[in-house]
């Protein structure tokens, strides 16, 4: 992360976790959470979670959670069932359930873990600001789950605030947090200090802590640029309004959700934290693609490469070429796309350079013009494999030019 391009720090520090989860069983599904959490001591979770799934398989069960979590209760169909722990990675831990199971079924699960024992640097204890995600196993969680909804209970002490993706309703000493389109993942964030702004458009607010005034208005400035950048080169976002929270403890990490960004300032909001924030906000428009496998560069290549054509827009042309010469200098190194995924060697290198650049060439190739009708039907119809992407570029590219991008990626 110390130079000006994004180092994804979710693919270096976090890969095992990535690689582990992304092998779990694929047998059922999650549908919807509903859950009570209480964190009113600030120093432990207490969850109770009623956690629907739609089953693909009647004989085995997986999910994961923090390795520290205590069990308490696991029922399914107002009985116990037993269970066993098949490995623990990071702050993970690997649960199995071996049982009959209906078609449709609710488990239910109780447990408790102390937050100041999770071990992540990313994601260390902090009582000014709490961040939970799947990261630190906070849920019960299958990252092969997508578009699952949730509603869930939280009782937080009195002077402090969560903030989460989806619609938040304050009641009394609780706050209830409801996703009827969620994505992936449940992230929140808790504190008693929050700032909160937002962009003149109202369409990203902003949750901070510790930030002098002129920085606030730097991120509201910059960040309703990108948006409006992105969204005039690829269409309206599907997501209306937008979250990000920003913390000034350099945290090794920023990630992206439908409607939520977590930015850890590195460089004082300097052109690194710019960049970062950019690549995460073009996910507002490239995360339909599977995560954890090399088809993830559909995701992080395109969000780059839309970064990349910001930076274009808004830097020196001194600084842009200099920029640009690290992703040709991965270009030109003989790794395939295809032959390298989330815990390889190469990924860093192929996903957020060579990607980018493979896309930067095709655009000089079939010209701005073709390229920007491309990323807007890429977007529209939410491709999310290659195959379907390289058929739709045979509609807006000559042979050439998808004979070179395919010997890229095959």
């Amino acid at each position: 992360m110390k130079n000006l391009v994004k180092t994804n720090i979710l693919s270096i520090l976090l890969l095992p976790v990535c690689i582990l989860i992304t092998h779990i069983s694929k047998a059922q599904k999650i549908t919807h959470y509903e859950g009570n959490v209480s964190l009113d001591s600030l120093k432990s979770i207490n969850a109770a979670f009623n956690i629907s799934y739609l089953n693909g398989d009647k004989n085995e069960l997986d999910f994961y959670l923090n390795k520290n979590a205590d069990i308490k209760q696991l029922r399914f169909g107002n009985k116990s069932v037993e269970y066993t722990i098949e490995g623990v990675v990071e702050d993970l831990k690997k649960v199995r359930i071996k049982n009959t199971f209906p078609k449709k079924f609710v488990l239910n699960i109780v447990y408790t873990y102390p937050l100041d024992k999770i071990e992540s640097k990313i994601f260390t204890y902090n009582p000014n600001w709490i961040e939970l995600s799947l990261y630190t196993g906070w849920f019960p969680v299958n990252i092969d789950d997508k578009n699952y909804s949730y509603q869930l209970n939280f009782k937080v002490p009195e002077n402090y605030d969560i903030i989460g993706n989806g619609v938040v309703r304050k009641k009394g000493l609780n706050t209830i947090i409801t996703n009827t389109s969620n994505h992936f993942d449940i992230p929140v964030v808790l504190s008693g200090k929050f700032q909160r702004f937002s962009t003149r458009n109202n369409k990203i607010e902003f949750f901070s802590v510790q930030l002098p005034a002129e920085k606030i208005e730097e991120i509201q400035e910059t960040s309703l640029e990108m948006y409006n950048f992105y969204e005039s080169r690829f269409g309206k976002s599907a997501t209306d309004n937008l979250i990000v929270t920003v913390n000034p403890f350099g945290h090794d990490m920023s990630y992206a959700r439908r409607g939520f960004i977590s930015l850890s300032l590195l460089d004082n909001y300097g052109l690194v934290d710019r960049k970062v924030l950019a690549h995460e906000i073009a996910h507002l428009w490239w995360q339909n693609a599977k995560t954890g496998v090399w088809e993830d560069w559909l995701n992080e290549s395109f969000a780059e490469f839309s970064t990349l054509k910001w930076m274009e827009k808004t830097l020196s042309d001194e600084i842009f070429q200099k920029q640009l010469k690290k992703y040709e200098d991965a270009y030109k190194k003989p790794v395939k796309v295809s032959k390298t995924k989330t815990g390889d060697t190469d990924w860093h290198s192929v996903a957020y350079f060579k990607g980018p650049y493979m896309l930067y060439q095709l655009e000089k190739n079939i010209g701005e013009e073709k390229m920007l009708q491309f990323l807007k039907k890429v977007y529209k119809d939410k491709i999310s494999t290659t195959e379907k992407l390289i058929e739709l570029l045979k509609h807006y590219a000559d042979e050439k030019s998808v004979k070179i991008l395919e010997n890229e990626i095959y």
